[in-house]
């Protein structure tokens, strides 16, 4: 299918966005949220989106960071879009917090996101998150335990947060950015299989997506279904909650 197309239904069966919504692109200069930058621009007059603007946060964990935000600012230069660029020093952060430097960072990013969003008053934040990543975070969080809570993964929706791509396989997202020859940035850091997210993307994955290649799908309407199971277990629990108060 389409990757157009098929970011289009992933946005209708979700109801990620509505006609007239603003949204806040976060871009690290990556392929994914290049794509999604792109993706959202080719689709905007078609479902009817606002107006769009592009939020980056220089992280400095790594020394050549800054590069990535003058790659993010010239990208948005060159298309038009109002870009907002906030350097953080998340390794302090992750310091004084006692934190691993991945939570820190992601504190650190839904923290700017939504202050801008609000500073701007836009309707959404929009993060590149595909389908390859939500595979990822399945298999991470069943090696550290989790319940049926974690095993809903990534949530297509989430306050103002949507992910546009949640359905998308990475490569579709790679065969999109060659087939127009955009440009983007690549975090060797992520090749580092030290780093058990890693080692999963580039081990695990592939052997799984070569033996499985509907493993993904599948793991999407999982996804679904836990997320109305916990919807109903929730709504019951509050029901009897009310009723137990309400003896009391």
């Amino acid at each position: 299918m389409d990757i157009l197309l098929a970011v289009r239904d992933t946005i209708s069966h979700y109801d990620l966005i509505r006609k007239g919504n603003t949204i806040l692109v976060a871009c690290s200069g990556g392929a994914d949220s290049i794509a999604l930058l792109y993706i959202l621009l080719e689709i905007k007059n078609t479902i009817g989106i606002g107006d769009i603007q592009v939020a980056h946060l220089d992280h400095r964990i790594r020394e050549n960071s800054h590069k990535d935000a003058g790659f993010v600012k010239k990208t948005c230069h060159n298309i038009g879009i109002p870009c907002i660029v906030h350097t953080e020093d998340v390794p302090k952060f992750a310091r004084e917090n006692s934190l691993s430097l991945e939570d820190a960072a992601r504190t650190i990013r839904y923290r700017f996101l939504e202050e801008k969003r609000k500073e701007l008053h836009l309707d959404l934040i929009a993060t590149g998150h595909n389908l390859n990543d939500q595979i990822e975070t399945f298999f991470l969080r069943i090696d550290r335990g989790t319940g049926l809570k974690g095993l809903s993964l990534i949530s297509p929706k989430r306050d103002k947060i949507i992910r546009p791509l949640i359905c998308t396989y990475r490569k579709e997202i790679l065969q999109f950015l060659n087939s127009r020859s955009i440009l983007y940035c690549t975090d060797e850091s992520n090749f580092d299989l030290s780093i058990k997210r890693n080692l999963i993307r580039h081990k695990l994955v592939p052997h799984l997506l070569e033996t499985l290649p509907d493993f993904g799908e599948k793991l999407i309407r999982l996804r679904d279904i836990l997320e109305a199971d916990e919807e109903v277990i929730e709504s019951v629990v509050d029901k009897i909650w009310d009723e137990v108060t309400e003896i009391e």
